[in-house]
């Protein structure tokens, strides 16, 4: 072997080498505590049901529609928010399996138009005050994870509030969907009655298949943060009263009280495309419970925001390359 066919075999070694090593390091990285994030779409995943998360930074955004918005509602009104620190956020609906290896129960099981599986959006869950409930998943949750050293004790689980929803699934964008204004492409980003069934009065008319349920998580492209079925397959919780004018201001979250209705986002595979606009919402009683509703997770800091570190001093997560950037599919 000549000497340069040495130093070529040499150089490759030690190439892969550091490969295995930056491997290894960014692993570790991901399975560590969370932190603060350092870019928007960024990826932690470091919890016992390994649930992808992506990072939202702060930001100052338009929350609701503008009055020329296609098919908007009067509960749309635009306001300016500022969210003042960053959170992180599922990067799909929290599933039936994930569901189960936490609570230990299928409140979906025998009921109608659900499509079952670990993959599948856990549904059928209430808001809070009971005990299959979103709000009790996100405390055992937080339970679970601070007794086994993965989640620091001010840290927890939670529904993400109203406007951080909405400002998560523009991701930047001011457009009536992530991708763009144009409803012809939401096929491409979610399931809706556009594309995922026969409607359930038995009329066609934005329908053109017969699957009666919600499908598997993350199947449809991603919005520029990272996040999928932020549009459609099912409306998702959150943590805020509804009522018809939006919250603006600094972390605007309504306040509930007992019986109010609360929040929920995104539109369903039920319903029709315009209901998965980002400035869609809807709400019902805390108790209702539906094969159309679901919630995901959102992740900060529990204590208040003054005693946090700003970003900057925040120790990195360590960059997980190309995919946690990834693009929506072409």
């Amino acid at each position: 072997m000549s000497r340069r066919a040495v130093r070529w075999s040499l150089m490759m070694v030690a190439v892969l080498a550091l490969a295995v090593v930056a491997g290894a390091i960014t692993w570790n990285n991901r399975m560590s505590p969370p932190a603060l994030g350092t870019y928007a779409g960024q990826q932690w995943g470091g919890n016992g049901l390994r649930i992808p998360f992506r990072w939202c930074p702060p930001g100052t955004f338009q929350m609701g529609s503008p009055e020329t918005e296609d098919l908007r509602r009067e509960d749309e009104d635009q306001v300016s928010v500022t969210l003042t620190r960053g959170f992180w956020l599922g990067q799909t609906e929290v599933t039936q399996g994930q569901w189960q290896s936490v609570m230990g129960t299928t409140p979906w099981k025998g009921k109608d138009w659900v499509n079952e599986g670990a993959n599948s959006p856990a549904v059928y869950l209430s808001h809070s005050g009971e005990q299959d409930s979103a709000v009790a998943f996100c405390e055992r949750l937080t339970s679970r994870e601070r007794a086994a050293g993965r989640l620091p004790p001010d840290w927890e689980y939670r529904l993400p509030t109203e406007a951080e929803w909405e400002y998560a699934c523009r991701a930047g964008t001011t457009t009536a969907f992530s991708f763009g204004d144009d409803p012809t492409h939401l096929d491409r980003y979610a399931w809706s009655g556009g594309n995922s069934k026969e409607s359930l009065d038995g009329t066609e008319s934005w329908l053109n298949d017969r699957t009666l349920y919600t499908h598997p998580v993350g199947m449809k492209s991603a919005n520029p943060w990272s996040l999928r079925d932020m549009h459609g397959n099912v409306w998702e919780w959150c943590a805020d009263e509804h009522e018809q004018s939006l919250p603006g201001g600094a972390d605007p979250r309504v306040k509930t009280a007992d019986g109010s209705d609360l929040v929920y986002r995104g539109g369903s595979w039920n319903d029709p495309p315009w209901d998965s606009r980002s400035a869609s919402r809807a709400g019902d009683s805390p108790s209702e419970r539906s094969y159309f509703l679901g919630f995901r997770l959102s992740l900060s800091p529990s204590g208040p925001w003054s005693r946090l570190q700003p970003i900057s001093e925040q120790p990195d997560i360590a960059d997980p390359g190309s995919e946690s950037r990834e693009e929506a599919e072409p």
